[in-house]
């Protein structure tokens, strides 16, 4: 793998003033450069800001929050390819055959990126993730030691 796809979980955990100590700990240590998003956190943020009435007065704050995420990982923010979507299709099929239920969507493409990109998956969402196929790193209990992260390979 070589670096880390961020869920939205672990965004608003590192965020928040009393957010996990774990997860703080995880973000001291690993390359900044080498984290990633999902464009799907950025519109978790847009539902979650357009579900806001207008009038509510953390309205701003959540837009400021948003903006300042998307010029912090400006350069690193993964869109939805041809090749995720047809990787999620055949995993989410693959899961609701093998589980019997049809897995979450907005997790199952995180998963899908994930492996396309050739990276973790950061998310505490682990019974959700468990049958994508995705290596998925939860660091409110995981050891980063247990997830190695290979030189960028040159094009």
């Amino acid at each position: 793998m070589i670096g880390w796809l961020v869920d939205t979980n672990v965004i608003a955990s590192l965020i928040a003033p009393n957010g996990a100590p774990s997860v703080k700990a995880w973000a001291r240590v690993v390359d900044e450069r080498r984290l990633f998003l999902s464009v799907l956190t950025l519109a978790e943020y847009d539902k979650g800001i357009a579900n806001l009435d207008g009038d509510d007065p953390n309205v701003q704050r959540h837009i400021a929050a948003r903006d300042a995420l998307e010029a912090r990982f400006n350069g690193r923010i993964l869109s939805l390819s041809d090749a995720i979507v047809r990787r999620w299709g055949a995993m989410s099929g693959r899961v609701k055959r093998e589980t019997g239920h049809p897995p979450p969507v907005i997790d199952t493409l995180l998963a899908a990126t994930a492996i396309e990109a050739d990276l973790y998956l950061v998310s505490r969402n682990t019974k959700d993730l468990q049958h994508s196929g995705a290596a998925v790193f939860d660091p409110w209990r995981d050891d980063i030691g247990a997830f190695p992260i290979q030189p960028r390979r040159r094009k």
